[in-house]
């Protein structure tokens, strides 16, 4: 009997820390509410909602919630900023390998030589002729530091389980056509304190 409850207690400890790491590494906002995105997407995936299309067109937005790592190589001037861990893993934005994001705005108050550069990740991002300066400068705001990604929802992809920001994939449950809805994708590095956008990427649809 003891050993059962043992078990018992083990895995609802075990299950509340996995969710709780799973929600802290990311927070999930649909239309500005924060959400548990993997419990709205495991609702959405289930058989009774197979014709549901209420989270169609609906604005998602993902920040990262830990500390993001620098890593500065003072002689070649490269700037690495990048998460451990994988960011935003319940979304899908890429819908094949030649997709990118291309750069839309440089802060020139942090950033005065950065050239734009187009980008094929989310988890990190690599800033050339960076002065030492201008690391020490963002060095010293890096807890403060955040990824943003935002798009609208296309549609719940059959294989990954993720919610899809473009149109076109193996869709579980796909979003009805609608030629004036824009699948735009924005990618930020902002400072969440002062609101500050320091770089931005995005993708026309």
């Amino acid at each position: 009997m003891n050993r059962l409850i043992y078990i018992f207690f083990f895995f609802f400890y075990t299950t509340i820390y996995a969710n709780s790491e799973l929600y802290e590494s990311d927070l999930y906002y649909l239309e500005e509410n924060e959400v548990l995105l993997y419990k709205v997407l495991n609702w959405w995936s289930t058989k009774s909602q197979e014709n549901s299309i209420e989270f169609c067109f609906n604005n998602l937005r993902v920040r990262s919630n830990k500390t993001l790592n620098l890593d500065y190589d003072r002689k070649a001037k490269i700037l690495k900023i990048y998460l451990k861990e994988e960011f935003a893993s319940l979304v899908s934005i890429f819908e094949n390998k030649s997709t990118y994001l291309k750069t839309d705005y440089l802060n020139r108050s942090y950033f005065k030589s950065l050239k734009p550069k187009n980008i094929k990740r989310i988890d990190m991002i690599s800033l050339n002729n960076i002065s030492f300066s201008e690391y020490k400068k963002i060095k010293s705001m890096k807890k403060n530091l955040a990824f943003e990604l935002e798009g609208k929802i296309a549609g719940l992809l059959a294989y990954t389980g993720q919610v899809s920001l473009h149109k076109s994939g193996d869709f579980l449950r796909t979003c009805p056509n609608n030629s004036k809805e824009k699948f735009d994708i924005s990618f930020k590095l902002l400072n969440i304190k002062t609101k500050e956008i320091l770089v931005k990427y995005n993708k026309k649809n």
